[in-house]
């Protein structure tokens, strides 16, 4: 008998010629077949392919201090990439942050929501205003799905939005967006996903948890099993040819750390979402050694059958990584 475990991939990605500079997020392609990387340094985007060859990347001076991308597939096809820009002073370019800003697949800027621009930062939802803005992700209607509010920042909520009109159609926080612990209450929201069962998972970093609820608002479940650890990275995963979901999380110490811990969990479609609670499929601890700044694990992705996943190490220039699902013979198994 078999039992399958996770190794790194030492060799991605292969950054001759390119320089990695405070790597923030890593996203998939709707696809599947590209990784897009975003840093806080020039090129801002990149396109690597899976094996960790690079591809393309943008020539883009429209960002301050970008924290995460993701992809919004539009009607007809195609799609547009959002990147949540955080904050001023700008680190990259000319454009002050604070805002949503929505990029065409070449990396053409076609706007954003909230206001960019030094000082705008608020905690208005009419017009809305964003305050360290860290993700986004979208639901089956196109609803945006938005975490507001990083470390020391003015907000700690989730928000539901209307991309077309920017209207808030829901907002989760605890009273006047202080943080807090109770459900759909929050301490520096930091990660968001939308499955396509219409359950929003958020990485609820500074209260050591992830929240699962329902897009109409139910709150459904608590996964608080991360120790101390602050909760960064949440993604969820469906296999096309089995129908399984994983959800797939990535922690780190509040306080310096070089390093962390993954997680992976298994999901149910109905009842529940993750019916044995605490209990990890696969857990391992990450050590990194420390870049110009602290490192940790800020964000992962896996392909749908959760075969290869990849996590963005934050701080200084600490390469991204790759880690292949393999599977070894079972030691107390007969031979």
């Amino acid at each position: 008998m078999n039992i399958s475990t996770y190794i790194q991939d030492n060799s991605f990605p292969n950054t001759a010629g390119f320089d990695i500079k405070d790597v923030s997020w890593l996203t998939l392609s709707p696809d599947g077949t590209e990784l897009y990387l975003l840093q806080r340094g020039l090129p801002c985007v990149s396109v690597w392919d899976l094996n960790g060859n690079h591809l393309r990347d943008w020539d883009t001076n429209e960002l301050a201090c970008p924290h995460s991308l993701k992809f919004q597939v539009i009607q007809g096809g195609g799609y547009r990439i959002w990147i949540t820009d955080m904050a001023s002073p700008s680190m990259t370019g000319d454009l002050c942050g604070h805002c949503i800003k929505q990029f065409d697949t070449s990396g053409n800027y076609l706007g954003s929501i909230g206001v960019c621009g030094e000082n705008s930062e608020g905690t208005g939802v009419n017009p809305v205003q964003f305050d360290k803005v860290t993700d986004v992700s979208f639901d089956s209607g196109g609803y945006m799905w938005v975490t507001d509010g990083d470390l020391n920042g003015l907000n700690n909520r989730v928000l539901q939005i209307n991309p077309l009109t920017q209207e808030v159609v829901q907002e989760w926080s605890a009273p006047n967006n202080l943080p807090g612990s109770g459900p759909k209450e929050f301490h520096l929201p930091h990660s968001i996903d939308v499955d396509d069962l219409n359950r929003v998972w958020v990485a609820d970093a500074l209260n050591n948890r992830v929240q699962i609820i329902g897009t109409d608002g139910t709150f459904l479940q608590e996964l608080k099993c991360f120790g101390s650890d602050g909760v960064y990275g949440v993604r969820v995963r469906r296999d096309p040819s089995t129908g399984l979901m994983q959800l797939y999380v990535t922690t780190s110490p509040t306080n310096n750390p070089t390093g962390g811990v993954v997680k992976i969990f298994p999901v149910a479609q109905h009842g529940i979402p993750v019916p044995d609670n605490c209990f990890a499929e696969y857990e391992w601890s990450i050590h990194l050694q420390q870049g110009t700044s602290t490192g940790m694990l800020h964000m992962i992705d896996a392909t749908s059958n959760g075969q290869q996943l990849f996590i963005a190490t934050l701080g200084g220039d600490l390469r991204p990584q790759k880690w292949i699902k393999v599977y070894e013979p079972d030691e107390d198994s007969p031979a």
